[in-house]
């Protein structure tokens, strides 16, 4: 039995929601194992007091500039469910913001159908505790997180602070096949270009089936400048053609040729690890589809910057292939 066996034989197994560790080389206390430079953090943000995201605690000094939909705002609009792009700094034994991003992944009409609920014709499972049935019929915006089959695991459902509709995630197809995002099929007004594969913010109007874009904006990281050195993006893998065999779900970010992921891939999983252009993943935790037990187990002690879980039980290395 090699290597690859055993671990895809640890992956089916489950303990609290998730399968339990396997550690070949100890894991330390750092999750990005004290790498330098900018650290770009995705995921949905879990609870306040600073922002707990991706079992992270992040600092929100006066100086941090928050946007939702590329305009600037304040952070009144960080909540729990919230899907959130970071670009933070290590100072001291604290990550602290510099940048904050919200891009909602769907804002469009809330339409009920046979199959479900749908925004813009992609479906969207809202987790348990959120509410739906006022919203029915209403111009909303969803937070969550991409699953592989285009829809999306919805942990936030709100009225839309704007009038247009917009979808953000990784474009697929081509000029020849068509695009979409999700399963949102897209039409481009001339000049627009847009990069399969790629992630992208798409803004116009959803109508019969179609998603008819008025701009996008490419990428998913707005740096200021600043270099990223390391990430911690949560999410689920679907497969891909080319080498290490999967993308985030959604977000894309590249992962380094190398890696051995088969293990995560049927797992809701926070990864962390160096940024080289590509993304040198080095360790996996794998959390629960229960909102409270991810909660908790992403939950920092108090005062401390990283929470237990993310070199406990439920955290892996990831090995290369």
């Amino acid at each position: 039995m090699n290597r690859r066996h055993a671990l895809g034989l640890l992956g089916a197994a489950t303990l609290g929601g998730c399968a339990p560790a396997l550690v070949t080389t100890p894991l330390g206390e750092d999750p990005f194992e004290g790498g330098i430079g900018g650290t770009g953090i995705v995921g949905l943000m879990t609870a306040s007091g600073s922002v707990l995201i991706n079992g992270l605690r992040v600092e929100v000094p006066s100086s941090t500039k928050v946007y939702a939909g590329g305009q600037l705002t304040g952070d009144g609009i960080l909540r729990p469910g919230k899907a959130l792009t970071i670009v933070a700094r290590a100072r001291l034994d604290r990550l602290e913001a510099l940048r904050i991003d919200v891009d909602d992944p769907l804002t469009g009409i809330l339409a009920r159908k046979s199959s479900g609920l749908s925004i813009n014709a992609t479906p969207v499972r809202p987790e348990p505790g959120v509410s739906t049935s006022a919203l029915i019929g209403k111009h909303v915006s969803a937070s969550g997180l991409w699953q592989p089959d285009g829809s999306l695991r919805t942990s936030l459902l709100r009225l839309a602070p704007v009038a247009e509709d917009s979808i953000a995630g990784v474009v697929i197809g081509s000029s020849a096949t068509g695009w979409r995002i999700g399963q949102t099929q897209l039409v481009r007004a001339g000049g627009l270009s847009l990069q399969s594969g790629q992630y992208a913010t798409a803004v116009g109007r959803f109508n019969n089936d179609r998603f008819s874009v008025k701009s996008v904006r490419q990428g998913r990281f707005r740096t200021d400048g600043v270099a990223l050195r390391q990430l911690s993006v949560e999410g689920y893998l679907e497969p891909v053609a080319t080498a290490p065999g999967f993308r985030i779900s959604g977000l894309g970010h590249s992962f380094d040729r190398r890696l051995e992921l088969d293990p995560f891939r049927t797992f809701r999983t926070v990864f962390f690890g160096p940024y080289t252009g590509r993304f040198v993943a080095r360790r996996a935790v794998l959390v629960p589809e229960s909102v409270e037990q991810r909660r908790q187990l992403l939950a920092p002690e108090a005062g401390k910057t990283f929470a237990r879980a993310l070199n406990g039980a439920a955290a892996r290395r990831i090995e290369d292939r």
